[in-house]
């Protein structure tokens, strides 16, 4: 299954490492955001049905979500490939 990342999500993915990287040593941003990455990867499995968001306005968007650390990751499967849509930190989402 392949994996897509939206041009918004990305620019969150690039955001994180770069706070990473200015509160840590060099390349722990770069780290972070390989590893965030795989486990997008690692979400990319076939022949998996994935639930819609407990929250109601990503659900309204038929959106499924997982959990990186603090990060929400909304996403949608369609046909052979995974689409991430939204990178929301959960604490703000109520």
């Amino acid at each position: 299954m392949i994996v897509k990342i939206t041009p918004k999500a990305m620019s969150v993915i690039d955001a994180i490492a770069a706070f990473v990287e200015s509160k840590n040593t060099r390349g722990s941003g770069a780290r972070y955001a390989l590893r965030f990455k795989a486990a997008l990867k690692k979400l990319a499995q076939p022949n998996i049905q994935y639930t819609l968001c407990n929250h109601p306005v990503l659900a309204a968007y038929r959106y499924s979500c997982s959990h990186f650390n603090d990060w929400v990751i909304a996403f949608r499967v369609q046909e052979n490939e995974l689409v991430v849509y939204e990178i929301i930190h959960g604490s703000l989402l109520f």
